[in-house]
This record gives structure tokens, C-alpha cells and sequence, in this order.
């Protein structure tokens, strides 16, 4: 059989499939989306700062919007219908801006580098944004290193990884993407309070 027929094959056994009664699965696409917790002090900024934040970064298994589920260190998986609406970078990227704007600890806070006048700048690398099985137990952990460095200087001065992992009450991707979207909020307001303990202390 040549590779023509074969291929002819493959296409009309699938249309018997789906005239039978075989249907593919609905496509289910999430977000991250939490309010901002917003600093009700309206007097000037904490720090006469402006900070960059440089769009986040994800190591290999989490730079596609398939989720991912875990139950081995060693091995990572996919689920095919349910997907974030964009690369999970873009979306806690997002996220960092809105809630440090909100902080009223710097004097600004921009995306980085499409403003180029900033004192320091923040990167992330998301480590790990994932359904975490453990036995009968499923978790949603977000991992997220974080790197503060000076413009001036043109070095790290600050870093810290901050790893939230938040048990899933009810077993579905729905219900792991609402605790990833608890975690990544714990990340974000760690973060905040980390850095107004640094230039505090700078």
C-alpha cells in the first residue's frame, strides 16, 4: 500500500468514526484572573523607585498552554483539551504589574524592556505551574524564582523562589486551575512584601 493509500485509509476510517457516533472532546480554555489587593494609602510612593518588570520566563514543561499534571518528579503530562487562553508567562506577568502598581511601593512600575528609564528590574522564571498528585491527593503548586537586578549596576543584588501548594478540594481541571490561580496570588503578594523588606533595608 503507498503512502497516498494509506493515508486515504486513515481518513475515511475516521469519517465512519465520527459518522458512528464519535465525537471529539469540547476544547476547555482558562485563565489567570484574581483580584488586585490594592493599597488604600493615597500619599506618596514608599520608594522613589522605577521598577522594570521583564516578561516572565518558564522552564521547558510550562512554556505551552496545554496544563500540565505530575505525579512522578521524573515525568511531566499534558492534558490535551484543557488549556490556558495564553502562555501562563503573559498572564503572571500581567498579574506582578497590577498588583506592585497597586502597592504604592514604587514611584512606577513598568513593563520592561518597553521602557528603558528604570532603576531596577524584576525577572521570573516560572519553575513550576501544575496538578500535583500525591496518592489519592491532588494539589495545585506554583513554583517561581525570582531575580531583582540593578540597572545601574547590571547585576543581581536579590533573588528568592517562592513555591505555594494549595490542595484541590474536587478532583477536575477546573477545580486545579482555581487553586493555581490561589497559588500564583500567594506568589505575586509574597513577592511584594519581600521587596518592601529589601529597599527598606537598601
Amino acid at each position: 500500500m503507498t503512502l497516498n493509500q494509506k493515508s486515504c485509509f486513515v481518513l475515511f476510517v475516521s469519517l465512519i468514526f465520527f459518522q458512528c457516533g464519535g465525537s471529539i472532546p469540547d476544547m476547555h480554555y482558562y485563565l489567570i484572573d484574581f483580584p488586585i489587593s490594592k493599597n488604600s494609602d493615597k500619599s506618596e510612593p514608599v520608594h522613589h523607585i522605577v521598577l522594570g518588570i521583564e516578561r516572565f520566563e518558564a522552564a521547558p514543561l510550562y512554556k505551552e498552554e496545554r496544563l500540565v499534571y505530575r505525579d512522578s518528579q521524573y515525568e511531566g503530562k499534558y492534558y490535551h483539551y484543557h488549556r490556558w487562553i495564553v502562555n501562563p508567562e503573559e498572564m503572571i506577568t500581567e498579574k506582578v504589574i497590577e498588583q506592585l502598581r497597586a502597592s504604592n511601593l514604587f514611584e512606577q512600575v513598568v513593563s520592561f524592556p518597553k521602557h528603558s528609564q528604570v532603576d531596577f528590574i524584576l525577572h521570573g522564571t516560572i519553575k513550576a505551574i501544575e496538578e500535583w498528585d500525591e496518592g489519592d491527593q491532588w494539589y495545585a503548586r506554583v513554583q517561581i524564582a525570582f531575580e531583582l537586578v540593578s540597572k545601574i549596576k547590571s547585576q543581581i543584588i536579590w533573588q528568592k523562589t517562592i513555591e505555594k501548594k494549595n490542595i484541590v478540594p474536587h478532583k477536575s481541571p477546573a477545580e486545579v486551575v482555581k487553586g493555581i490561580n490561589m497559588s500564583v496570588q500567594q506568589c505575586i503578594i509574597e513577592i511584594e512584601q519581600e521587596l518592601a523588606a529589601f529597599f527598606t533595608r537598601l
